[in-house]
């Protein structure tokens, strides 16, 4: 077969998960090579760099913008994005977000209506920010070895691809775990409101350590996934999640570079 070359497959695996990416379709061998039949309600993630310009863009936008139009457009731009990629449930908690602070800002814009819990100024602040929200959604969720994917063909140095990896990982394993905890307590009675009311400090404990023993159990798993999978190793490195820019990242690029433009610039006239 000539000489061997090493491939060392990175992105982190907690609990037999890969990286935390579902495959979507079915794959046929059919002479040798893999045909994969798309799902049509699957999602369409675009590529990493594109993910991170469009990230860039919104944040760029928000702080520019000095009128509420202006974030309103921002956001409906970034739900047409996720709408286009099939993030359905992104989608519908960025309408609804979008929905209560554009509700709320027109009740305190023309009627009048003054805030009890908060001030009217983070309303408008969360308006403005809505955009980065939005779009920072979609980065948050992407699959840890796209990012590793990414950063390694960046050349980015090791501490910063496990660093990534590791935030990534880990907070989607904690909420787990605290769903987990609080089943548990219920299901013990332990979670009841009456409990909680009566013993504030116990029902705190009852979370707080197991938390902190899954912290631990977690920390280790993803050390021991990523020694396994290679990441002291000085082989040529690849990855599960290899993808090349296609026609629709490019078309996406390209809104996000010349929508950012022509708001920069209609900004700067205004």
């Amino acid at each position: 077969m000539g000489c061997a070359h090493r491939r060392v497959h990175h992105g982190l695996r907690v609990g037999g998960g890969v990286g935390g990416h579902q495959a979507h379709g079915q794959a046929l061998q059919e002479g040798g090579s893999a045909v994969v039949r798309a799902d049509s309600g699957a999602p369409r993630p675009v590529a990493v760099p594109v993910k991170l310009l469009a990230f860039a863009c919104a944040l760029t936008g928000s702080i520019v913008a000095a009128e509420p139009g202006a974030s309103g457009l921002l956001s409906c731009a970034a739900l047409a994005y996720l709408a286009a990629q099939r993030r359905w449930r992104l989608l519908a908690g960025g309408v609804v977000l979008v929905a209560v602070l554009g509700c709320l800002l027109a009740l305190i814009r023309f009627a009048g209506l003054r805030m009890v819990l908060f001030s009217e100024f983070y309303v408008l602040m969360f308006w403005n920010l809505s955009p980065v929200f939005l779009v920072a959604g979609d980065v948050v969720t992407t699959p840890p070895g796209e990012l590793s994917a990414f950063l390694s063909r960046m050349r980015a140095p090791r501490p910063v691809l496990l660093g990534v990896l590791v935030v990534f990982r880990f907070f989607p394993t904690m909420r787990a775990a605290v769903r987990a905890t609080v089943q548990s307590m219920r299901n013990r009675g332990l979670a009841t409101p009456r409990a909680v009311a009566m013993h504030p400090v116990r029902a705190a404990e009852y979370v707080a350590v197991p938390l902190l023993l899954r912290c631990l159990q977690t920390a280790d798993q993803l050390a021991v996934s990523a020694v396994a999978r290679g990441v002291e190793a000085p082989g040529v490195r690849s990855s599960y999640h290899e993808r090349r820019m296609g026609a629709a990242d490019a078309a996406w690029a390209a809104f996000w570079l010349l929508g950012a433009g022509a708001f920069l610039a209609w900004r700067a006239v205004a």
